[in-house]
């Protein structure tokens, strides 16, 4: 029976009787009722056929759901002209970091998608009973691993042992051959689990235990479909089919998906394909079986898209509803070809509700794989095939040709055009029965064609179904490799791993070349949540702009790589590298303010103890200082503001570099750039670039560059800095000072010290007036200023600026929470490494010491926040490793090793 509702007391009908878990309980009444009638059962045939009587009339028993988590495990088909990213959750190309069209891209080494996302559907009935597994976009009912006899899991509480994907392609074995070096996919290929290989004499090899691996000294070698293949398993029976109302089915299904490189086969190159082996594990057979390919396509802009049916060669396919596409251009077409025999298509239009959207409960999609809407109503031909009794009724959806507008098709609907937008729909296999232990195999193309206009993209897509057809049925299709061979990976210049780069409009990226190589694809992932982006170049630098390279507002953080190309083959990717490019905005605090602090004050005490004045704001900043800006200081004596505009957006120029003015004794030299005469005096403060530092910790001196300060005096005063030099009411009410600016000098500060400290100790009131001193004279550097039009106000009103000792930092951007630079000294003696990187499941931090002693291992976030400690005490001379927690959101980390006075960082990426 078809199961379309669930009580309210959540137990679910299973015939006349209910289904609580496992089992199946007839209500109290439907228990009087069947005593009644066993009881004259019994008297009429006696108690041996009542006892057969009952075995053969019991109801099928429910496959027992585990209590498994959704895998995360990916795997990434990039040997073609095609990057396709698989999933074992059912879903193909959307999921964990690919969910925004980014998980399957023509041409690879584009920005632009055909195809936003599809996934697997099956459905069947077990003596009348409902069971489904598929999905959308999300409440996926596959998880990873295999099933035993009795659609039993392994481990009914944990799947993630079989949470991989494994990907080997032919040049990877061939590069096992020449070098023995296997990759980690290859030396792990699971024959245990299912995974086809054959042994040195051309022979299947048989498993003999669910945990056995390749033999590949002995000669055994995985069987590759085209020239990569993608390997999974998964089942339907981890967890729960809640959003679908029904029970699992009991299937476990392995799935083959290969890509073919090179240009033996028309289309070929731009196509993907995908062999999925459907094997009831049950003890109960699967009646009415229908299986089905969901698919999303968005061929480039979504919104301008027609669906379509071509009967005669099974496949389901989409076009451009205009001449033009928005995102190709010339609007390609995409067709979802059932090589192995298809039963009918379907389609949903993309509303917010009515009988002709998305299917979303099981008896829905069930429905739709039996090509009826999911109301369950038949598809009728003409107009958009829902609730016309007077029409045909069809199993093809749109299948007129649109090309020559014959029949039925969204350009000809048997009344006028359609208008075009975000269709989705896909195409189901004829029905099946299974019994236990019987598998059905079906194989599917994904095949794309781009001609000259958006119909002659059509018959290029026909043309590429038929060759692909005829591949297929001579078996051909399947051993197509091309024979690439690969590339070296490239050598990575520059930058480093884990530098820290002010925003600029473009970054440089720059790699050692690589023989045999016309070409490369610069490879890189924008932040967490995206797949890859890439570009082609000829050349071994590439300059791109910032706002490509990075997807978010603010900082950003990405990693790249490079990969070697030319026309028969690619090449190993080179090692991964992060990069931290810090974009304009200075550092605020949760109040929108900007994070000026005071870092120091006058008598020495504590800015943020219990004898401050004022401790607003300490806990924002980490404890490092109070913010000072429009707000007491810690004695309450002055606050910090500006005069003018513009003061953030100079500061910002120099992230993620920080800055101080600090009071001292001495002070330093000062000029009146703006104002003729161009006057120098000393003033109570120093300017610093102090280079880059974590909100909480220490600045190291060593890279502190001090600046050169200059004045504007509002009132005209140009031979004294002090309080009453901008109008109180200019200010808040305050008397405040001068203005301040600071420029980087020509050559140093010292340099400037040096030419002026005579003159002004020589002038009578310490202010050096030369009425024939130029602003060339005075002006050391080049018109570089991070510091402009900030001034002192003075709270107390007592005329006393802030005393010697205080010390006002102005933070820029929330920069990384360790400083290091890498390639120095300390860097090359304490080595640190993160692998896989970007990590999407388990990850290795590796670090060298030179000689024995303490060491601490710590995992921060971007906010400076320690998540781990992954390792501290005493270690060993040589290599350690030590892994990071397995359950990291996604984002952006750094690892840090600390051993004396050496340190080390490398930014980590996790995705899902």
């Amino acid at each position: 029976m078809a199961i379309t509702s669930t009580p309210s007391d959540g137990l679910r009908p299973c015939g006349r009787i209910r289904v609580s878990g496992l089992l199946c309980f007839p209500s109290f009444g439907a228990l009087l009722a069947s005593a009644f009638f066993f009881a004259i059962l019994t008297m009429r045939l006696g108690t041996a056929a009542l006892l057969f009587l009952v075995i053969a009339i019991a109801p099928a028993r429910a496959q027992s759901p585990g209590d498994c988590t959704l895998g995360v495990a990916q795997g990434d088909l990039d040997v073609s002209n095609v990057f396709a990213r698989v999933f074992n959750t059912g879903s193909l190309f959307f999921g964990n970091s690919t969910t925004s069209g980014d998980g399957y891209l023509v041409p690879r080494f584009g920005s632009v998608s055909p195809l936003f996302g599809a996934g697997l559907w099956v459905g069947a009935t077990v003596d009348g009973d409902l069971r489904v597994a598929g999905s959308r976009y999300n409440n996926f009912t596959f998880w990873p691993g295999p099933l035993e006899d009795g659609a039993a899991l392994p481990d009914r509480t944990d799947c993630s042992p079989f949470d991989r994907i494994y990907v080997v392609s032919g040049a990877d074995v061939r590069r096992y051959e020449e070098t023995g070096e296997a990759s980690a996919d290859l030396a792990d290929w699971p024959v245990g689990l299912g995974a086809p290989a054959v042994d040195a004499s051309g022979m299947p090899v048989v498993p003999t235990s669910r945990d056995q691996t390749l033999d590949l000294a002995a000669g055994e070698r995985p069987v590759i479909f085209g020239s990569q293949t993608a390997w999974w398993v998964m089942n339907d029976v981890g967890n729960d089919h809640f959003a679908l109302s029904t029970d699992p089915l009991g299937i476990e299904v392995r799935v083959s998906a290969f890509a073919i490189a090179g240009a033996d086969l028309t289309g070929a190159a731009e196509a993907t394909f995908y062999r999925y082996e459907i094997e009831n594990r049950s003890a109960n057979t699967l009646e009415a079986a229908r299986a089905g390919i969901f698919t999303d396509p968005d061929l480039g802009d979504a919104g301008d898209d027609f669906v379509g049916s071509d009967s005669t060669r099974g496949m389901f396919f989409a076009y451009n509803a205009e001449d033009q596409d928005a995102a190709y251009g010339t609007p390609p077409a995409l067709g979802f070809d059932f090589l192995s025999g298809a039963g009918g298509s379907f389609y949903f239009e993309n509303a917010q509700s009515g009988p002709t959207t998305d299917p979303q409960t099981g008896q829905e999609i069930y429905n739709v794989l039996q090509n009826l809407w999911k109301d369950g109503t038949p598809v009728y031909a003409f107009g958009n095939g829902y609730n016309q009794p007077q029409a045909p009724i069809v199993r093809w959806v749109f299948p007129g040709d649109p090309v020559v507008e014959e029949f039925w098709s969204e350009v000809n609907d048997g009344v006028e055009r359609r208008l075009g937008g975000d269709r989705r729909g896909g195409v189901t296999s004829p029905p099946f029965t299974l019994a236990p232990g019987e598998t059905y195999t079906f194989d599917l193309g994904i095949l794309f064609a781009q001609g000259d206009d958006r119909f002659d993209s059509i018959t290029e897509l026909r043309a590429v179904s038929d060759a692909v057809q005829a591949a297929y049925d001579d078996g051909s299709l399947f051993t197509l490799d091309g024979k690439a061979t690969l590339l070296a990976a490239p050598a990575l210049v520059s930058p480093e791993d884990g530098a820290n780069l002010v925003q600029q409009d473009t970054i440089s990226f720059a790699w050692e070349p690589v023989d045999g190589a016309t070409r490369y694809a610069f490879q890189w992932y924008p932040d967490s949540t995206s797949g890859p982006r890439a570009e082609l170049t000829e050349e071994t630098e590439i300059r791109l702009p910032v706002t490509r390279l990075i997807s978010a507002s603010g900082i950003g953080t990405f990693a790249w790589r490079v990969v070697a190309l030319n026309d028969a083959s690619n090449g190993l990717p080179s090692e991964t590298r992060s990069v931290r490019v810090f974009r304009r905005g200075v550092l605020s605090l949760p109040d929108g303010n900007p994070a000026y602090a005071e870092v120091q004050n006058a008598n020495g005490t504590d800015v943020c103890g219990p004898n401050a004045v004022s401790t607003d704001g300490c806990e924002a900043l980490a404890n490092s200082g109070n913010p000072v800006y429009h707000s007491l200081n810690s004695l309450g004596t002055y606050y910090f503001s500006e005069q003018g505009t513009g003061s953030e957006t100079n500061l910002a120029e120099y992230a993620p570099n920080e800055f101080e003015i600090r009071f001292s004794d001495e002070g330093s030299l000062a000029g009146y750039l703006f104002q003729s005469p161009y006057n120098v005096i000393r003033v109570p403060f120093e300017v610093w670039d102090i280079g880059v530092v974590q909100p909480g910790e220490a600045n190291d001196p060593s890279d502190d560059v001090q600046l050169i300060p200059y004045l504007f005096a509002d009132n005209g005063g140009m031979c004294e800095f002090a309080y009453g030099e901008i109008p109180e009411e200019a200010t808040f009410g305050f008397p405040a000072t001068d203005r301040i600016y600071a420029y980087y000098p020509q050559t140093s500060y010292a340099d400037f010290e040096a030419t002026f400290a005579d003159l002004v100790e020589a002038a009578p009131n310490g202010c050096s007036e030369d009425p024939n001193r130029t602003q060339g004279e005075i002006f050391f550097g080049e018109g570089v200023r991070p510091i402009q039009r900030q001034v002192f106000a003075d709270f107390t009103r007592d005329g006393v600026l802030p005393g010697s000792g205080t010390t006002v930092r102005m933070y820029t951007q929330d920069s990384p929470p360790v400083s290091s630079e890498p390639g120095g000294p300390e860097a090359s003696a304490l080595r640190l490494s993160v692998d896989p990187n970007p990590a999407s499941g388990a990850a290795t931090a590796r670090f060298t010491l030179d000689a024995s002693g303490e060491a601490r291992v710590r995992l921060v976030d971007m906010l400076g926040r320690e998540v781990a400690v992954l390792a501290s005490g005493r270690h060993a001379e040589g290599e350690h490793a030590v892994a990071l927690p397995g359950a990291l959101s996604p984002g952006v980390y750094a690892v840090t090793v600390a051993a004396g006075e050496r340190s080390a960082t490398r930014l980590v990426t996790v995705v899902r």
